[in-house]
């Protein structure tokens, strides 16, 4: 996400003034930053996702060490 970051902050200190943007000029940024939020959304939704396997994971090793009736940790430790 980083490289996107810094493409775009190249992109923005190429340009001209605001006031002196033609319409070239804005058509390139548009385009620039409409790449720049679709890969922002997308490592937005991976992140997204591995936060919730990461929850039901955390969850689905609690159930079995409650079921054993061992801690997290021994139960981790012993059977993973």
């Amino acid at each position: 996400m980083m490289q996107w970051i810094k493409q775009l902050l190249n992109f923005l200190m190429t340009l001209n003034h605001p006031s002196k943007m033609n319409d070239q000029d804005i058509e390139q940024f548009l385009k620039a930053f409409d790449d720049f939020m679709q890969h922002a959304e997308e490592n937005i939704h991976s992140h997204e996702q591995w936060e919730e396997a990461r929850y039901y994971s955390e969850q689905f090793y609690e159930r079995k060490a409650a079921e054993l009736e061992v801690t997290v940790d021994y139960y981790m430790s012993e059977f993973l």
